[in-house]
């Protein structure tokens, strides 16, 4: 990718942000705890408005995994929200891991591809 890393704040906050998102999802595999999802929300909110606006290399050559990050995110909101008992039913739990496990896997790539790992 041709993006420059230093000096560009929105950049730098955008890979923060994918930090943040690897520790809530990895933290919500292990432990089940769907209360998380209130601070993956406001994660993912911010890397969707920063990659959105962006235009650079940096935001569009990544454009499939953050597309998997927003819908599986989503999904994993709507199947939580339809749940009709506070703890989350088997059904539930084993759809939201597989949300969870793609949302991963898309952080994963990106990750990847930016060279950080």
């Amino acid at each position: 990718m041709a993006t420059e890393l230093e000096g560009n704040e929105k950049l730098q906050r955008f890979i923060h942000l994918l930090a943040d998102l690897n520790h809530e999802t990895v933290e919500m595999l292990k432990t089940g705890d769907m209360s998380l999802l209130y601070a993956m929300n406001d994660t993912v909110e911010e890397m969707y408005s920063i990659q959105h606006e962006g235009t650079e290399d940096a935001y569009t050559a990544i454009e499939e995994d953050m597309q998997i990050i927003y819908k599986n995110f989503n999904a994993m909101v709507m199947m939580v929200q339809s749940n009709e008992k506070e703890t989350p039913d088997k059904a539930t739990g084993e759809a939201s891991k597989k949300f969870l496990r793609n949302i991963f896997d898309a952080n994963v790539r990106i990750i990847l591809a930016y060279g950080l790992a």
